[in-house]
């Protein structure tokens, strides 16, 4: 786990949301102990996990059900296992396995000129949290280290108002089947939507194009990502 950057508390109302966004040491000469690369256990149940491989060695489950981010393949396989580095350098956990009482709703943005960037807004009854970070990274390649974190509680108006903001997208509206392939673009953007209620797990991945199409989706990631405390640098798109 990545160590953590600075950390900033404070109360959210709903204006706020809507403000502008504006080498490892040298071998020793003799052979040393070396113990087998621990396996991290997937979380049991109905859905199956996929392991990816660490550069060090070993393996972790992915952040994402086999299947659910398009066709189980070789390509989602590679998707999940890329998306779930960049979770993990951002220091967020996995939302499995699914508690039935939770209501977390997070969004992954990935950009091809700027930092990744994660917000997680959890709901606590009337209220919630927020949690963003940034790393060093850049788009989809290989994850940078922690550069940013914020963490922010949330007032019972701003949460009703990102709450709202979820319904109107529908989130979790009859779930559709997913797409037989999800291209990452080299240019552009990429927002990986993920949410939890009531024992349900949902994912819906845009590309910039098609997030630029549809309203309620554009302004639930603008709330999210604008509640987040985060100092992004350059457009949000």
């Amino acid at each position: 786990m990545p160590s953590l950057g600075r950390v900033k508390t404070s109360l959210v109302t709903p204006g706020a949301l809507l403000l502008a966004l504006p080498p490892l040491l040298g071998a020793c000469a003799h052979d040393t102990y070396q113990p087998a690369p621990a396996r991290v256990e997937a979380p049991t149940g109905q859905v199956a996990f996929e392991d990816c491989e660490l550069v060090e060695g070993g393996s972790v489950p992915s952040d994402f059900p086999r299947g659910s981010l398009a066709a189980a393949g070789p390509g989602e396989h590679k998707l999940a296992c890329g998306l779930s580095a960049q979770l993990a350098a951002l220091g967020e956990p996995s939302l499995f396995p699914v508690p039935q009482t939770a209501e977390v709703y997070r969004v992954l943005w990935l950009r091809f000129d700027g930092h990744p960037v994660s917000v997680r807004f959890e709901r606590q009854g009337a209220t919630g949290q927020v949690r963003g970070a940034q790393t060093s990274g850049k788009g989809f390649a290989a994850p940078g280290d922690l550069l940013e974190e914020a963490s922010s509680a949330l007032s019972p108006e701003a949460a009703k108002d990102l709450l709202t903001r979820v319904e109107a997208a529908r989130f979790w509206g009859p779930p559709s089947p997913p797409p037989a392939e999800v291209q990452i673009a080299e240019r552009g953007s990429t927002w990986v939507f993920e949410g939890v209620r009531g024992g349900q797990y949902r994912v819906r991945v845009f590309q910039r194009e098609t997030l630029a199409r549809d309203p309620a989706y554009s302004a639930l990631a603008r709330a999210l990502v604008g509640g987040s405390g985060l100092h992004i640098q350059g457009a949000v798109y």
